[in-house]
């Protein structure tokens, strides 16, 4: 992983992994009429970082449902960058 900031501004850095969070919801995972086993479940995963450079920054992800071809949750990443903490 690389911080997009440092990227942007032409700056390398180490990125550091900091509290990670989830949500509680819950979910009924299910097998279809052909047998195949899905679970479309709907809690987001997060994980705060920051780099060596100050910059900080959250990735939360949604759980891929598993059954081949389906696409719940095939494209949930979000990125939402921080506040500078070192004043930038």
């Amino acid at each position: 992983m690389k911080c997009l900031t440092c990227i942007e501004q032409g700056m390398t850095s180490q990125v550091f992994p900091g509290a990670g969070m989830s949500t509680c919801l819950g979910h009924d995972p299910y097998w279809d009429e052909a047998g195949v086993y899905h679970s479309h479940d709907p809690n987001w995963h997060s994980t705060n970082y920051r780099c060596s450079a100050g910059h900080t920054w959250a990735v939360s992800i949604r759980q891929k449902c598993p059954a081949p071809g389906c696409d719940f949750g095939k494209d949930d990443v979000k990125i939402a960058r921080k506040e500078n903490t070192n004043g930038e």
